[in-house]
């Protein structure tokens, strides 16, 4: 059968709904998408892909309520394109935050990253968190290589750690630092 003949027998309509339904709100291009997995994130970051993202222009003191110090923010296209909307973030919604020693650092001594994996949130279950800290910090419990949390936030450090405080994003004046603060996300650069 033909498209046409196809077109003919389904009607336009139930065509456009079957190519709908495939269609998905991640973002095609890998740089735009974080991996998973301690190794593979580490890599991803070191190639600096991010950078190309939307990223706040220089490095500042932590927006309460963040325990991240001096930090630097960058957001995939996924959430710098609807950083002034108020919907939940689409499933591939990304962002890294550079953690620096001070103001005037550019080179990041850690870094937090954040993925969302599912277009339902699941109270932060669906998303991936990856931070690692300098490995001599006392900030949070962390492993020998300074990972403090790498997983989804059903479990462990990602859940207690991350979600613990991620989960408030936009809930209320003190829990949205920037606009377009919501669904675990507190600052969405744009």
């Amino acid at each position: 059968m033909t498209f046409r003949s196809f077109v003919g027998v389904m009607g336009i309509s139930n065509v456009v709904l079957i190519t709908a339904c495939g269609s998905s709100s991640k973002p095609s291009d890998p740089s735009q998408t974080p991996p998973m997995g301690a190794a593979a994130v580490e890599a991803w970051l070191a190639a600096g892909s991010y950078k190309q993202w939307t990223c706040e222009p220089q490095s500042h003191a932590a927006r309460s309520p963040s325990p991240h110090g001096f930090n630097r923010i960058c957001s995939n296209s996924l959430v710098s394109g609807n950083a002034t909307g108020s919907a939940t973030w689409p499933e591939g919604a990304a962002a890294v935050k550079e953690l620096l020693a001070d103001s005037t650092s550019t080179t990041p001594v850690g870094y937090a990253v954040y993925l969302k994996t599912n277009m339902d949130s699941a109270a932060g279950s669906n998303w991936y968190w990856y931070e690692r800290i300098p490995v001599d910090s006392t900030a949070f419990p962390h492993d020998a290589k300074g990972v403090v949390a790498d997983g989804t936030g059903g479990t462990g450090p990602a859940m207690t750690i991350c979600v613990g405080c991620h989960a408030a994003a936009g809930s209320d004046a003190a829990h949205t630092p920037s606009p377009g603060g919501r669904d675990e996300v507190y600052t969405a650069v744009h």
